[in-house]
C-alpha cells in the first residue's frame, strides 16, 4: 500500500512538472531565425498567457541593435478563431484578422499588421515598443496557439548588418525560463525519490 502511495505521489509530481514545463514552453517565444536561413539576435518576444475566456498576447520589440529606421510591420501566427479585444500599446493598422494566409511558404491563420507610414504622428512599431491584445472564445487558451509564427521587420535601408531592406524572422524558440521550469520539476522529482528511498 505504501509503495502505491509513493508511486501515485511521484506520478502526480511528474505530471505537474511536465504540465508546468509545457505551459512555459507554450507561453513565451523569441524570434531569432531568418526566413532565408541563419539566426540573428532576437527582434521581438511574444508572450501568450491564459486569461478568463481566452488568451492574452504581448508582443515586445527588441531590435534596438538594428538601424533606428527599422520598424515591425506584421505578425503572423497560428491558432483557433476568436474575438480580438483589449488592445493596448501600439495600435494595429488593422486588428488581427483570422483566415488562412501563406507567407514565405508558411501557412498561418492569424495576421496582425502595424502602420508602415512614416508620416508625422504615425504609430510605427519601433525597437522597444509593445502591443497587447486578447483573443477570446470557447476553448481558447495560451496552448491553443502554435508555431510557426513570424514577424516582418522593415526599414533596414543602409544597415550595416548585411541584411536586406526588410527581414522575416520566424521559428520562435522557448525562453530560458521554460528550461528552468522543466529542470526545477525534474529536480523536485529526484529529491522526493531520493528521500523516499
Amino acid at each position: 500500500m505504501l509503495r502505491l502511495k509513493h508511486f501515485l505521489a511521484l506520478f502526480a509530481l511528474l505530471f505537474l512538472g511536465l504540465s508546468l514545463s509545457q505551459r512555459a514552453l507554450a507561453s513565451s517565444y523569441s524570434f531569432t531565425e531568418l526566413n532565408g536561413g541563419g539566426t540573428i539576435a532576437p527582434v521581438a518576444t511574444l508572450s501568450i498567457d491564459d486569461v478568463s475566456g481566452g488568451a492574452q498576447f504581448t508582443l515586445t520589440g527588441s531590435f534596438g541593435w538594428l538601424p533606428s529606421s527599422a520598424f515591425l510591420s506584421q505578425l503572423l501566427f497560428n491558432g483557433p478563431a476568436g474575438t480580438v479585444t483589449a488592445i493596448t500599446g501600439n495600435v494595429f493598422n488593422a486588428a488581427p484578422t483570422y483566415g488562412s494566409t501563406t507567407n514565405a511558404s508558411y501557412s498561418f491563420t492569424w495576421n496582425a499588421t502595424y502602420p508602415t507610414s512614416g508620416a508625422p504622428d504615425s504609430d510605427r512599431f519601433k525597437a522597444t515598443d509593445f502591443s497587447s491584445w486578447q483573443i477570446l472564445g470557447t476553448g481558447i487558451s495560451a496552448a491553443s496557439f502554435t508555431t510557426p509564427m513570424m514577424v516582418h521587420i522593415q526599414g533596414l535601408e543602409g544597415n550595416t548588418q548585411g541584411l536586406d531592406s526588410s527581414i522575416k524572422v520566424l521559428t520562435p524558440v522557448p525562453e530560458p525560463s521554460a528550461y528552468l521550469m522543466l529542470l526545477a520539476g525534474l529536480g523536485l522529482l529526484g529529491f522526493v525519490a531520493r528521500r523516499r528511498a
